[in-house]
């Protein structure tokens, strides 16, 4: 793949897109692989082999090197990444989660019985306090 090929910035700008959400998958994909340990809501079932993780890690790495490759023959760009901006808006994302969450939101579920409410919105909004120390 040394030869480059020029191509139309729509067509680049398509195929870049693809290449970044393809990228952005395989590196997920990845993490969850190579993650050893459970957190306190999310449990991964590891319901494959040893051999078969450490062969799809090797798979993923290959792809992830021909991505690059395609990249650089076809001179696609690059997505830029503010990290301040991304912090900005998990911290938002989160904060309307938590918000959604409070007892006055969720009545659709049914009513949060009064003797749970307020020590129900007193723990959303002390989880709201420690992300709100989370800077950019």
């Amino acid at each position: 793949m040394d030869r480059k090929i020029h191509m139309s910035e729509n067509h680049k700008r398509s195929l870049s897109s693809s290449l970044i959400v393809v990228e952005k998958s395989l590196m997920e994909l990845e993490d969850m692989m190579q993650r050893k340990s459970n957190s306190c809501c999310n449990v991964m079932s590891v319901d494959i082999d040893a051999e078969a993780i450490t062969a799809n890690i090797s798979v993923i790495q290959e792809a992830k090197s021909y991505i690059c490759r395609m990249a650089e023959k076809y001179g696609t760009s690059k997505e830029k990444l503010s990290l301040q901006r991304i912090i900005n808006a998990k911290r938002t994302r989160i904060w309307e989660t938590l918000t959604d969450t409070l007892s006055g939101k969720v009545k659709g579920y049914g009513t949060i019985p009064k003797k749970y409410a307020e020590e129900y919105d007193s723990d959303i909004k002390g989880l709201l306090e420690i992300i709100n120390k989370i800077n950019s």
